[in-house]
């Protein structure tokens, strides 16, 4: 009887690997490094050391996230607007020699302390409402660029402010706000499609097809620039002449159809995070209708009933994509009143409310026509 077979009748399973693989070590030359085949165990030894590394990973972070879960709410919500504010300070501090030269003649200066805290204020009532509405640090990042962008486009189109200034700053805006985030709250499912969590996703080819992307992101970069364009032709012209001291170059305002390559350009990112701030939400949110229809019931209030016929008819994504329009339009008004009459010089709140209602009213238009994509079958 052959040696090997004697020794499988006498030895188990693991015995045998085992003294398989000091006949192979034997039998090879002294000094030459020894290989084994792929049967002898080798590589489902290192593939469950991965796994276990992997495991150990997201156990880490499973335990992370329940030990901020467990912070309480209003704790969070402080943590995040003191992170926010500490951040904004510090990155502003260590900025002030590549800003602060070019930033310093047209911005005000702040003596009152009411006028410091009323930033403040709006910061942290800017933080609270996208936390409320359940906003995830990518959400927060597109709704900083979009309600930026008026007043960073104004510092760079008609004050002459240098560009490497303007994209300092609007950076540390967007980081200040979203790191806090990140670390406070984790993504939502549309932001995470390799997630088990994806399955609650609709619409995952359209989200993933590249071609979808670039069109709606086009078309939104689009409807903000023929919004300036037009309104370079009407009102704007008189508008900053006669509310913003400060404006030294006008000269966008006459360059015609010549100018709006630049202007579209400048737009892009922004048309982007709308589409994903807008349109990836809504048309990534459930088909599952939960909402009961809508009946007259004895004893109901009005406000109710008007509430149940017209916000209740709204299919869940078509509340999402109103919802986020409503909030993205209002604080792209409000926070343009409030940082440009707040920080740069010569400048009213009739001068910044026109701008910043020009901005808004374009991002009511990118919401429709969002809407107006989402009604096709299929979508």
């Amino acid at each position: 009887m052959p040696p090997s077979k004697k020794l499988s009748r006498l030895v188990g399973p693991a015995e045998k690997r085992r003294s398989v693989r000091q006949l192979v070590a034997c039998q090879q030359p002294f000094g030459k490094k020894t290989s084994y085949p792929r049967f002898f165990g080798w590589p489902a030894f290192n593939m469950a050391k991965t796994d276990k590394r992997a495991h150990d990973s997201k156990h880490d972070a499973a335990v992370g996230a329940s030990r901020i879960e467990r912070v309480p709410r209003l704790g969070r919500y402080l943590l995040l607007v003191l992170g926010s504010l500490f951040l904004s300070s510090t990155l502003l501090t260590i900025s002030t020699p590549q800003t602060a030269g070019h930033l310093a003649g047209v911005s005000k200066h702040l003596e009152e302390w009411w006028e410091v805290g009323g930033l403040i204020a709006w910061r942290a009532l800017e933080l609270g409402l996208v936390w409320v509405f359940g906003f995830d640090g990518w959400d927060v990042t597109e709704l900083t660029v979009l309600t930026h962008v008026p007043t960073y486009f104004l510092l760079l189109n008609f004050y002459e402010v240098k560009p490497s200034a303007v994209a300092i700053t609007f950076l540390i805006d967007v980081v200040s706000k979203t790191i806090p985030f990140i670390a406070l709250r984790g993504p939502n499912s549309v932001h995470k499609l390799s997630s088990p969590r994806a399955e609650e996703v609709s619409n995952i080819g359209i989200l993933q097809d590249w071609f979808t992307t670039v069109y709606t992101s086009v078309a939104a970069a689009a409807i903000y620039t023929i919004f300036l364009y037009l309104s370079f032709y009407t009102w704007l012209p008189v508008h900053l002449v006669t509310y913003f001291d400060g404006v030294s170059d006008i000269r966008l305002v006459h360059a015609g159809p010549a100018g709006l390559p630049s202007v579209f350009l400048s737009l892009v990112l922004g048309g982007y995070a709308a589409y994903d701030l807008l349109f990836v939400s809504s048309a990534g949110c459930s088909a599952k209708d939960s909402s009961q229809k809508s009946e007259d019931r004895e004893g109901e209030y009005l406000i109710t009933s008007l509430c149940n016929r017209t916000w209740g008819r709204f299919s869940p994504k078509g509340k999402v994509l109103a919802s986020r329009t409503i909030i993205l339009a209002t604080m792209t008004l409000l926070n343009t009143v409030i940082q440009v009459s707040g920080t740069v010089r010569g400048v009213d709140v009739k001068g910044s409310a026109g701008w910043g209602a020009l901005w808004a009213t374009a991002a009511l238009v990118v919401g429709g026509t969002f809407a107006w994509i989402e009604a096709v079958p299929g979508v």
